[in-house]
Order: structure tokens, then sequence, then C-alpha cells
């Protein structure tokens, strides 16, 4: 665009070191000089308009639904607390934290397998509560219950104290 008006530029303007016209002779007996071509005089090369278009408004943004899952009532749901550690006491203790977050505590033990972190076990159908005790507890790994655990309620198997 700008080469162009550049272009345009020159072509009227002309070369600077040009002879400038002689006077014509007319029918007439007087002589008129030519008149030198001014940028205004000539057409210069101009873009073509654009046509005009009334911006439509864009459209807002829909908000996403969000999933609401109703709340889960900790009363009614048991949870067993086994201790995977040789330390005395740790389940008896992550149960009463679990009863002060007001779920029901159905049990207290040992277990005898290898768990690498504090886990809470779900049975079909009960992964949104496994995910609430383990968010009351500051339990990061939740995971379905395996063969070999109650398969009726929440099963949490603690490897530290929990909060």
């Amino acid at each position: 665009m700008l080469g162009a008006g550049w272009l345009g530029w020159i072509v009227v303007e002309g070369d600077d070191t040009a002879a400038v016209a002689a006077p014509t002779s007319s029918p007439s007996s007087t002589t008129s000089p030519t008149a030198s071509a001014s940028p205004s005089a000539s057409p210069s090369p101009t873009p073509s308009p654009t046509p005009s278009r009334t911006p439509s408004p864009s459209p807002s943004p829909t908000p996403t639904p969000t999933r609401t899952t109703p709340p889960v009532d900790r009363s009614a749901v048991p949870v067993s607390v086994l201790n995977a550690t040789r330390t005395p006491g740790l389940a008896r203790s992550a149960g009463a934290t679990v009863t002060a977050r007001g779920w029901t505590l159905a049990g207290v033990g040992n277990w005898r397998g290898y768990v690498p972190a504090s886990t809470v076990y779900y049975p079909a159908g009960r992964e949104a509560e496994a995910r609430q005790l383990a968010a009351d507890l500051g339990v990061s790994a939740v995971a379905p219950a395996p063969a070999g655990i109650n398969q009726q309620r929440l099963t949490l198997i603690v490897v530290a104290p929990v909060t």
C-alpha cells in the first residue's frame, strides 16, 4: 500500500530534473503556459472502499452448567478404619477424627497388607461419599474397594495420622 502511494506520487509529480513544458500555441494569437500537474489534478491510486458493515454483537459465552452433587449425609455412611502400620492406636485416633467430622464409625482394626498411602476405599455407588471423606480428612488417595475389603461401607486404611 505504501509502495503504491509512493509510485503514484512519483508519476504525478514527475522527475524534478525534467524540463518544464514549453508554451503551446493555439489558433488565437495569445499563448498560454501549460498548467503543471498537481497531486489533486490527476487521480491517484486509492484503495477501493471497504463495504460498510455494522458489527454484529458478539455472542456472550453460555455459562457451562456445573454438575451439583447432593450433599453427603455423613451420619448415614458407615466407615471402617484400619491401621496398616505398626504404630499402636493409629486406627483408633483416625476413627476419632472420622467421628468428629460427622461420619458414623463402623469399626477399627488392623490391615495386614501393604498400602503406599492412606486411602479411602469405596464399594460400587459410593464414590462421592469416599471423595467427601477423603477431603474431610486430608487424604489424597481414593479407590474402588478390592476383594478382601468390606463392600458395604467405606474403608479408610491409614499409614499416617489424618487431620
